[in-house]
């Protein structure tokens, strides 16, 4: 069990490498570091740095750290100020410090849609972005969340109420002190469970009729009412929706048509058009009230299907008056094990999911494409260099927070050893090689969507359309996705964290400051395009054979960075945000157009047949460790007595024909294992198992 004298220390050694890193002082790689962390949580979402301070009206302190984006599920949009302490032992937030920092958030928002805040910042600072959304689309906005970060304790005394309002949308105060951040990165958890009590929403509960379970999942028929569902929906938002469902369907368009006509015109028929929705929780609690099983508690509910039903009914509600007193939603609860989680609830998602078919459901951390670039990243080592005496790997985090959770338990030795195998500044998430791969394939401003919806572009190269399935589609082109890929994203990465230190030792000259994400993935981008229109790429085998950019390359970015920015930050007649306008097609043809003055790139790319050679070479290597993988899957299997006992099980005669028991009777020993020599066989085998145990059929070892 971490101790928070420990967890403190160990928090200061994460926000002291961060600081050197990314060249920021420590409250600003403290704030990056935590957002980084809460990217993924419905309650923050993604973030964007945006240092401001300045004075609002009666000499007000207007002051923020970053902001995180419009949620469009929930119209929910955050602010984000740090208080970093340089402390050894844990100390006190005191409700002032929290009042007053809360309160220069909420000043910014109030001199933003009140004061044309937006005129006195410069269009450069990304602050100037939130401000003018918070005035130009305040009728979008539903809640702000105003959010303070701390390595402070908070005080016993002070309660996280909501905070008022300012327009008519209410603010919500989130304080992410000392032991919250410990929770936080002590769980393996992506997200804060909700917990909800139903009594204090002035309902007994939800009744319910179990449907069908055993003790890991257990589904339940639900009628839930109208004014309950918009009344949780409201207090919760999107930290109530699957993150794939709120990534994927994003909600455009506000109330649905027909949901709002039923509701005012046929308000007793809507359970009966409307299909409701479907729901995971963690855990509920079930109580008999007047002889009807009635749910009285539910933690962690995500409404995995329905989610445009939820927000509709809300906005019916507040949005167009309409009342909902005789409107009752359908809804199927199942509730999952922890462990059981990150495998079912997207599954749940997908298969639910019938109105709008979530394609990459499954794109998440449990993608085989994830589990590949982790099992290559622990493996492979970086090449042996000179003065160097131990070879590192580039550690690749599949799923929020891995990293930070593998190390935060071993003693200081392990500590020192695991940083010595896994440095980090060797650290890619699934986001990053998002970003990576789409700036290298020259896809600059599908990066400056942002973190979550170039993921969603990156993840769709993936799904196999309507004629083929996910993992038949993936089995076809998981050979390109090898060693040699892995070296080339992890060379990309090396690039792209030289330009960013690039971009922020030019602040004061003619770096202006803001969007330095934007300049790094258009710069990076213009340079793999101007290689290509020499009929050249970018040699990244020799960036992965020396682990460092290299001066020629470091002199034509230099030369780039300056030239590109201009372009960004000066966004054409008609378009004055230069967030939106990063992410448009046209920014990238201007860049793409643009005649820059950059050093020959001949000392730095490659012939473009050479560049085929390798990836041709890479991708029938991948073949290979493809199916040395499948292999030995299936060898495990036999080593642990899998297909010994797949024999034995009653259904196996009548489930399979005499040709498939006979390779399972192959399989089931190691002397006839051997026998095996066909990698179809291999993959045949996988393919019975899955079979199987869609058939119920559960194998479990002592081990």
């Amino acid at each position: 069990m971490l101790h928070p004298e420990e967890f403190l220390v160990e928090l200061g050694q994460i926000v002291a490498r961060r600081s050197k890193a990314s060249h920021l002082v420590d409250t600003l790689a403290f704030v990056n570091e935590v957002a980084e962390r809460l990217e993924e949580d419905p309650v923050f979402g993604e973030f964007e740095q945006a240092e401001w301070e300045g004075t609002g009206r009666r000499n007000r302190t207007l002051k923020l750290h970053g902001y995180t984006h419009l949620e469009e599920s929930d119209g929910s949009l955050g602010l984000v100020v740090g208080k970093w302490s340089d402390i050894a032992q844990p100390a006190t937030f005191s409700t002032g410090s929290a009042v007053e920092l809360s309160g220069w958030l909420e000043n910014f928002v109030r001199e933003s849609i009140e004061n044309n805040l937006f005129e006195k910042i410069t269009e450069a600072n990304p602050a100037y972005e939130l401000a003018y959304q918070l005035y130009n689309e305040r009728k979008k906005i539903s809640r702000i969340r105003l959010h303070i970060f701390t390595n402070l304790s908070l005080s016993s005394k002070f309660k996280e109420e909501l905070q008022g309002e300012v327009a008519g949308i209410p603010f919500e105060r989130h304080i992410w002190d000392l032991p919250r951040l410990m929770a936080l990165y002590q769980s393996s958890r992506e997200r804060e469970l909700v917990e909800i009590e139903l009594s204090d929403f002035g309902q007994a509960g939800i009744p319910c009729i179990e449907a069908t379970g055993d003790n890991s999942c257990k589904s339940y028929l639900c009628i839930i009412r109208g004014n309950l569902l918009a009344d949780l929906f409201d207090r919760y938002g999107s930290r109530l929706l699957e993150g794939n469902v709120r990534s994927f369907l994003g909600m455009r368009g506000g109330v649905n048509k027909g949901i709002r006509k039923t509701i005012q015109d046929q308000p007793h028929l809507f359970f009966a058009y409307n299909n409701g929705i479907a729901a995971t929780a963690s855990d509920v609690e079930i109580e008999s009230i007047n002889g009807q099983p009635t749910i009285t508690r539910i933690t962690d509910l995500q409404i995995v299907n329905g989610g445009q039903t939820t927000a509709s009914v809300l906005t019916a509600r507040k949005k167009d008056r309409l009342s909902l007193e005789n409107v009752s939603v359908q809804m199927k609860l199942t509730t999952v094990g922890q462990a059981e989680a990150h495998d079912l609830v997207p599954r749940i998602a997908e298969y639910a999911n019938t109105q709008n078919k979530v394609n990459v459901a499954d794109f998440f951390a449990n993608h085989p494409f994830h589990r590949k670039m982790e099992e290559i990243s622990r493996r492979l080592l970086t090449p042996a260099r000179a003065g160097i005496r131990i070879q590192s790997k580039w550690f690749y985090e599949r799923s929020r927070g891995q990293y930070q959770n593998e190390r935060l338990y071993l003693s200081q030795s392990q500590k020192n050893a695991f940083d010595s195998e896994y440095p980090p500044n060797q650290l890619v998430n699934k986001t990053d090689l998002a970003k990576y791969d789409n700036t290298w394939n020259e896809k600059p401003h599908w990066v400056s969507l942002g973190a979550q919806k170039n993921f969603i572009r990156f993840a769709a190269k993936f799904d196999g359309g309507k004629d083929i399935g996910q993992a038949e589609y993936w089995e076809t082109i998981s050979p390109q996705y090898g060693e040699t890929y892995f070296r080339h994203m992890m060379s990309v990465a090396m690039i792209w964290r030289f330009m960013e230190r690039i971009v922020d030792e030019a602040r004061g000259g003619w770096y202006e400051g803001g969007y330095r994400a934007n300049i790094v993935t258009y710069t990076i981008a213009k340079l793999g395009h101007l290689a290509r229109s020499q009929g050249r790429e970018i040699d990244l085998e020799s960036i992965w054979n020396r682990q460092e950019v290299g001066a020629e390359l470091s002199s034509a970015l230099s030369s780039m960075g300056q030239q590109i920015q201009d372009i960004l930050v000066n966004p054409p007649e008609g378009e004055r945000n230069v967030g939106e306008w990063c992410k448009k097609d046209q920014c990238w043809n201007d860049v793409m157009n643009l005649e820059l003055t950059v050093p020959s790139l001949n000392a730095l790319t490659i012939e473009k047949d050479e560049f085929k050679l390798q990836k041709a070479d890479g991708k029938k290597q991948g073949a290979i460790d493809d199916g040395i993988n499948v292999q030995e899957k299936v060898f495990e299997l036999t080593f642990s007595g899998y297909w010994k006992a797949l024999l034995a099980w009653p259904n196996c005669a009548t489930l399979f024909s005499t040709t498939d028991r006979s390779l399972i009777q192959k399989a089931s020993t190691t002397q006839s294992f051997v026998k095996i020599a066909l990698e179809k066989d291999w993959k045949k085998l996988l393919k019975l198992k899955e079979a199987a145990e869609d058939e119920g059929f559960r194998h479990t070892t002592n081990a």
